[in-house]
């Protein structure tokens, strides 16, 4: 059985699924969204976040460091500079562990099944008086089926609301199995657009879209996602294409939520050192009148359920007042 790293155990969210959640994020992604908020989830492998800004240019990492991807360049000043070279790294992490002013941060924690257990349980106070629990995230959960089932099961002999964050990219028997012990399918729809789909995020969309009717078909308990990215799917024919998907299917959705494209994660591809590689840096928010026009043009397609950030309220309650807020 493959074992995900672990980059995040977050508490209190209230993005995730009903209620509070504690989101589990597992690293590792079948698909390369270029706009991703959320790079360090993306590869599978330990990575280190550099925050350049704590960096005292002391060389203990460059000391330690095997390769040379850490080197000590000496100015014309004599003062002397830190110098990385990520692709000669090999992730032992000695630099990390010689770093003693925090510029250097693991990204991707070994954690046993138990010990995440233990983390979700503890909050189960929180779940009860919110109606919330926990939600296995990513990147994608789905491209560790056997431990995530394994965890799914886990969680529902503690009698806990287990919801699962994917984009259902793999074949059906690596979901089926999961149907008995999942109470929430968060589902991402970047695009219907077969040809933008596959050259945008490297993953054929037919695959995806028939994962998502079967999940229907079975009567699973799914909520979409959209996220709203610009000059991606934010132009009026995008938007009339989600209404005419999601019509015909959202009596039987636990509801729809628009994401919109944020810049949060801009500062993440910096400290990983893929800024450069970035191909949103300096790309704005999504303008709220987009927000207004998917939420119009779903909500003429008699589409209820719809949220705004993905906040679905607490307790029962699946809907939420932040459309009618936007609009």
């Amino acid at each position: 059985m493959k074992v995900p790293l672990i980059t995040q155990i977050q508490r209190y969210s209230l993005q995730d699924g009903p209620g509070f959640r504690t989101t589990i994020f597992f690293k590792g992604c079948a698909l390369h969204c270029p706009w991703c908020h959320n790079p360090e989830t993306q590869n599978s492998e330990k990575e280190f976040y550099y925050y350049s800004d704590k960096c005292t240019n002391c060389g203990r990492c460059a000391d330690v460091c095997p390769t040379g991807a850490s080197t000590m360049h000496i100015e014309a000043d004599n003062n002397a500079v830190l110098l990385l070279d990520r692709s000669k790294c090999v992730a032992c992490m000695n630099c990390v562990d010689a770093c003693l002013s925090g510029a250097r941060e693991i990204v991707g924690q070994d954690l046993t099944m138990d010990a995440i257990i233990k983390e979700a349980v503890a909050d189960r106070p929180f779940f009860k008086n919110s109606g919330g629990g926990v939600t296995i995230s990513g990147g994608d959960p789905l491209l560790f089926p056997q431990f995530t089932l394994e965890l799914a099961k886990r969680l529902k002999k503690e009698n806990l609301h287990v919801g699962l964050e994917t984009s259902c990219f793999p074949k059906w028997e690596k979901i089926q199995p999961l149907l008995d012990y999942i109470d929430l399918f968060l589902v991402d729809i970047k695009s219907l657009d077969p040809k933008k789909h596959k050259a945008a995020v490297g993953w054929p969309l037919e695959p995806i879209l028939k994962n998502i009717k079967k999940l229907i078909e079975l009567k699973a308990n799914i909520r979409i996602h959209l996220p709203i990215i610009p000059d991606f799917n934010d132009s009026r024919d995008d938007f009339e294409s989600y209404a005419n998907f999601l019509g015909p299917i959202s009596d039987r959705l636990n509801g729809i939520d628009i994401l919109p494209y944020h810049v949060y994660g801009e500062g993440k591809y910096r400290f990983l050192g893929r800024y450069d590689t970035y191909k949103y840096k300096g790309v704005k928010a999504l303008p709220a009148e987009k927000v207004k026009l998917l939420a119009k043009t779903l909500m003429q397609a008699h589409i209820k359920g719809l949220s705004v950030g993905g906040l679905v309220g607490m307790g029962n309650n699946s809907e939420t007042k932040s459309v009618k807020e936007v609009m």
